[in-house]
């Protein structure tokens, strides 16, 4: 099914966009997907779900430099016709194919908030402490006959992507203190939480209306409108400090500025949240096997777009070979670990 979709014949028009995104590393080498969707086909009323989208590009290789993608690109372009712009988080090799190959990037929303938290608390006396208290927490009482109170594990990866957690678990232990006798265990070994009370109001408030703003703007689009609604919510950070006021004007200029990149369209699509779901996905399947590495089964990401039904699928049986498949392979994967473990093992055996 995934071969199936990726040959499926592409409509050439004038408005398409393409979401692209490269793995994280699969044995010593990485994955470029190219998603491809066009403007007039978008439903602002809802996210982008896969069977909106075309699969245009599954290919590894062991680096992806700004050349090598702008080169995949241009490939991509031929078959679609115009790319009005590119949705795609702030790696460097994209960032710089894109201005090599000359596509407008408009930085996926959830990233560039994440970047922009990061900014704003990385250095933040008061969160690294409070950070570094709850990770000590989970070290020391995992095992304890109070670990059911132990606070979230922090991703380090994702902890600006994730800052309701920690405020939510805060938040929740402070009305838990309220309401408790100060000589229970659980009250000894959580007493310190009050000591941030400031901080974890803060980042409740900055947490939830950043991810209400997410929600208006990856459901209707970036316009006018949804920037006039976001700036309307920006007003629920009540917390006034330096650091707020920046993250607020951060957040609006960003917006402001994706907007009129793109000034021929009314709404435009500023989210790549569905090509990360199709590496999350992958990586499942991959997990039966991790010792393989990148194998013809990253078609799935193909097969994904495709509605599965009882007509589709009978069609790709009939239509798609195993031959058309192993020549697939050798173009976009070319030698998998698994074939290069066994060569080793024969020439040791």
């Amino acid at each position: 099914m995934g071969y199936h979709q990726m040959e499926l014949k592409v409509e050439r028009a004038n408005d398409w966009i393409i979401i692209l995104d490269e793995s994280v590393e699969f044995g010593h080498e990485k994955l470029l997907v190219i998603y491809g969707v066009r403007s007039s086909q978008i439903d602002f009323n809802r996210a982008l779900n896969y069977k909106d989208l075309t699969p245009l590009s599954i290919i590894a290789g062991e680096r992806w430099t700004g050349e090598l993608i702008k080169n995949e690109i241009k490939k991509v372009e031929k078959k679609v016709g115009k790319i009005i712009y590119a949705v795609a988080d702030g790696g460097g090799a994209i960032k710089n194919s894109l201005k090599l190959v000359g596509i407008s990037h408009i930085y996926d929303i959830t990233h560039k908030f994440a970047w922009f938290l990061k900014e704003t608390y990385k250095e933040e006396s008061k969160f690294i402490s409070y950070t570094k208290t709850m990770a000590a927490m989970r070290k020391t009482l995992c095992i304890s006959n109070v670990s059911h109170i132990l606070p979230p594990n922090q991703r380090c990866h994702s902890r600006f992507m994730n800052l309701e957690i920690i405020s939510d678990w805060g938040l929740k232990v402070i009305n838990y203190l309220k309401h408790c006798k100060e000589n229970e265990r659980e009250y000894l070994k959580l007493k310190w939480v009050y000591g941030f009370k400031g901080l974890i109001n803060e980042l409740s408030q900055v947490s939830k209306t950043i991810n209400n703003i997410m929600g208006i703007i990856k459901n209707e689009g970036l316009s006018e409108k949804s920037i006039k609604k976001s700036i309307k919510k920006l007003k629920l950070i009540i917390v006034d400090n330096q650091r707020t006021r920046k993250l607020k004007n951060n957040i609006i200029e960003y917006l402001k500025e994706s907007k009129k990149s793109i000034p021929k369209y009314d709404k435009i699509l500023c989210t790549s949240d569905i090509i990360e779901s199709s590496f999350g996905k992958y990586k499942n399947y991959l997990s039966q096997n991790p010792m393989t590495g990148i194998t013809n089964l990253s078609l799935c990401i193909s097969a994904f777009t495709s509605t599965l039904d009882a007509c589709k699928i009978k069609k790709a049986m009939e239509s798609s070979k195993n031959i058309d498949i192993v020549y697939w392979t050798k173009q976009n994967i070319g030698k998998t670990n698994l074939s290069k473990r066994k060569e080793f093992l024969k020439k040791t055996g």
